[in-house]
């Protein structure tokens, strides 16, 4: 088979399994309230699909948890309530966070962030700016490197050994001068930044950037998220680190109260 034949045969295959994943997403659609049930002909003729299509990919949510059989019916899985319940603590993080962000962005004059890890990057949930921000590429959505930032250290510092191992193993972006290159360093730093309870970087993903990050604990004690602000190093000086350190370590707090942490119930292990 020639090159030509070859990407064509590339191309119908990708097209056949958007065409898939789009028909599932539809499936799954079908599925509410007052009609909690579907059978394979149902579908099938609800949404103008062969029953050997409808067949072959409920077969597929099935097994993915996303459906489950009842008798020669089908409901949706616990796979769906997983996803929900992601969503759910997010949505949550963001509403708690957006007036302690504000009112952080306020004291201290600098841009402020609230993160989740996810896998071994960092996802920025929510952004306020300062007055005279520092063009970071920040944005709503975004992601990077956990291990190039400050909400991704003070996040990893938290998570099980064998959570952290896995990221870490996963390389060692080189971002910034600072960016770690050592598995080892890394990992006492992660220790380090764990007994603190807070993380500093600087030149780690940006050059001439300060970051500094805290941890926001849900109602289990558990690290969901974090609050970080960043700056240029010539706004940053090391006497102002440690104010900023104070103002960022209250406002994990407040946000943490506000999601129902309790300092005095949990403790870290």
């Amino acid at each position: 088979m020639n090159f030509f034949g070859v990407v064509y045969l590339a191309t119908s295959k990708s097209k056949k399994l958007l065409q898939s994943v789009q028909n599932g997403l539809t499936i799954i659609k079908l599925f509410t309230k007052d009609k909690p049930l579907w059978g394979i002909t149902e579908i099938s003729r609800e949404l103008n699909l062969p029953k050997s299509s409808v067949s072959r990919i409920v077969a597929d949510l099935v097994d993915e948890g996303y459906l489950e059989k009842s008798v020669r019916q089908y409901r949706l899985g616990l796979s769906l309530l997983c996803l929900a319940g992601v969503l759910t603590t997010h949505l949550e993080i963001h509403r708690e966070a957006v007036e302690p962000l504000n009112l952080l962005v306020n004291r201290i004059g600098e841009t402020a962030h609230i993160s989740i890890l996810e896998d071994d990057r960092i996802i920025y949930l929510l952004k306020t700016e300062c007055k005279h921000p520092v063009r970071l590429l920040s944005y709503i959505g975004k992601d990077n490197p956990a291990v190039c930032t400050s909400s991704g250290l003070i996040m990893l510092a938290h998570q099980p050994m064998e959570k952290t191992i896995e990221v870490i193993s996963k390389g060692l972006p080189q971002m910034g001068p600072n960016s770690f290159t050592n598995q080892e360093e890394l990992l006492q730093e992660l220790q380090y930044i764990k007994e603190k309870g807070f993380a500093i970087c600087i030149d780690v993903l940006h050059i001439d950037v300060v970051s500094i990050a805290a941890p926001i604990r849900d109602y289990t004690g558990k690290v969901i998220a974090a609050v970080s602000a960043a700056g240029p190093r010539q706004r940053i000086s090391e006497s102002k680190m440690m104010e900023l350190v104070l103002e960022i370590t209250k406002t994990a707090e407040a946000i943490s109260k506000r999601l129902g942490y309790l300092e005095s119930v949990f403790i870290d292990i």
